[in-house]
């Protein structure tokens, strides 16, 4: 210990004599020599013994050095060097938290800020007791506040993934709603170090985040911990302090927005044409809000998946589908697709194409609603999509169910597939009345072999459908039909022009 509080002393007045950022890297790639040539080796205050080990001495040190130059790493949020990346694949866990940052910050675009010399605003390290949080990479836009998080604590071992108690850094008086969107664990040191970042979409308005780049010049943070009890399903949340941010609004690029006038013509038996209503690119990211229908939950395959959403630039340049994090809270209707990294600082694209592959579709408010009544005579008709449901018999169970008996080949297959049966709410539960009727819901589910409720489960020996519903012993029940995950093939592309 008294070695590396040494080392640290060296590498301190060392940090004090170069530049940052640009001469960390040379820095950084000197380091070995740097040992090697005694230029960092340690001097023994007045009285202490000099170590006897010198070998196994000189590989702390590089292991301290290298958490020292970690550190200023996070905390500067510079590029990686050649040299640098060369230098720390050689210490252990080191590596591993350089390259879960660079890969973060590919995805969320932040490492193509930086390339572009784009880093608007300082991070700040603040502690509250033993723990140490720091906030880096922050980025400010008209829609949306991304940051980074890096928490080190004694009160818990952030490194545990059961455990009950964490840390959250949300902005302070700032409409907005977000999330986590990836964290990830390192060692500094000795000390595990819990990596996190934030995606947060900020409403519009001169109060929130338009009136804040135009005139603000400091961001607010709470840091709350919250402790869990999994028995009660209860969390406690506890304010430990807040954690100001300055910034200067004046460097804080703004959006480029773009309204194309471009429809994708739809082949679906309800919806006729997807509208392109806004293109934003910010200086990480860039969002394409859809016109859709309203009243229905839409979901894109993801990057990796047939039919996912893309952008392409006229360079041949792919910019992917990136759901993750909160979405922008839009009007009934429309929809957000949000894509990682931006063309905010290539001025020489003129073009972008958004392809859309697929969307599945969930209808939110049922169409047809009718009463089902356990005395009337079958079979029941009911008019569903211009075509006919028919309920041949009515059955409850004991066990908290209700069974349908519904006949077969009235539907078109497509139809089959997607018809859903909405049934009644069912009474609100205290925390050991739902518990078990949770367990009661699982035990049904496995009985049945089915996956979940209200959906046409085919039995291949019967000429008629099942459809299981969790009820109440009712003599009639209020019942509805919906459209759900119904695939809609798209299959375009949609030139956006980016000129003025």
């Amino acid at each position: 210990m008294k070695s590396d509080h040494g080392l640290k002393q060296a590498l301190d007045k060392s940090f004090d004599n170069i530049a940052v950022p640009e001469s960390l890297y040379q820095f950084a790639g000197e380091l070995p020599e740097k040992f090697d040539a005694g230029e960092l080796e340690h001097t023994p205050a007045p009285g202490q013994v000099p170590s006897v080990r010198p070998r196994r001495y000189r590989r702390v040190a590089a292991g301290s050095a290298a958490a020292a130059v970690l550190v200023l790493v996070f905390s500067f949020g510079v590029k990686m060097s050649p040299a640098f990346a060369s230098f720390v694949k050689g210490v252990p866990g080191f590596q591993i938290a350089v390259d879960w940052l660079t890969d973060v910050r590919k995805k969320d675009g932040v490492q193509n800020a930086i390339d572009n010399g784009y880093s608007p605003i300082e991070p700040v390290t603040k502690q509250f007791g033993g723990t140490t949080i720091t906030i880096g990479d922050i980025y400010l836009t008209e829609e949306e506040l991304i940051y980074k998080v890096f928490v080190r604590t004694d009160e818990f071992d952030v490194s545990d993934e059961d455990r009950n108690m964490d840390i959250w850094v949300t902005p302070r008086d700032l409409p907005a709603g977000g999330s986590r969107t990836s964290a990830s664990v390192t060692t500094e040191g000795n000390k595990p170090v819990r990596q996190e970042t934030y995606k947060f979409q900020l409403s519009p308005g001169e109060d929130s985040a338009g009136g804040l780049l135009d005139y603000g010049s400091e961001l607010q943070f709470t840091v709350q911990k919250h402790t869990s009890d999994p028995a009660l399903r209860k969390t406690d949340i506890d304010e430990i302090g807040k954690i100001g941010v300055p910034f200067d609004s004046s460097k804080i690029l703004h959006n480029k927005v773009f309204r194309p006038e471009i429809a994708a013509a739809v082949k679906d038996r309800d919806w006729k044409e997807l509208k392109v209503d806004k293109l934003t690119i910010q200086p990480t990211t860039m969002n394409v809000i859809l016109k859709g229908r309203e009243g229905w939950g839409y979901d894109f395959p993801r990057e990796d998946e047939e039919g996912a959403p893309y952008l392409k630039d006229d360079k041949g340049s792919v910019y992917p589908y990136d759901p993750s994090g909160p979405g922008l809270v839009l009007k009934d209707g429309y929809l957000q697709l949000p894509f990682s990294t931006s063309v905010f600082f290539d001025k020489d694209v003129r073009k972008l194409v958004l392809h859309i592959g697929k969307v599945t579709v969930t209808e939110q408010k049922p169409e047809v609603a009718f009463k089902l009544s356990m005395n009337e005579k079958f079979p029941k008709t009911v008019t569903f999509k211009n075509q006919d449901i028919v309920i041949e018999g009515a059955e409850y169970h004991k066990e908290g169910y209700l069974q349908l008996k519904v006949r077969k080949g009235t539907l078109d297959k497509k139809l089959e597939k997607e018809t859903r049966f909405i049934g009644e709410k069912l009474p609100e539960k205290s925390v050991d009345e739902y518990d078990e009727f949770m367990r009661q819901e699982e035990s049904i589910r496995e009985g049945l072999g089915i996956p979940g409720y209200g959906k046409l489960e085919d039995n291949e020996q019967s000429s008629s459908f099942n459809v299981y519903l969790l009820a109440e012993k009712k003599d009639s029940y209020g019942l509805s039909l919906v459209r759900s995950n119904a695939e809609v093939i798209v299959n375009q592309d949609l030139p956006i022009d980016l000129q003025p």
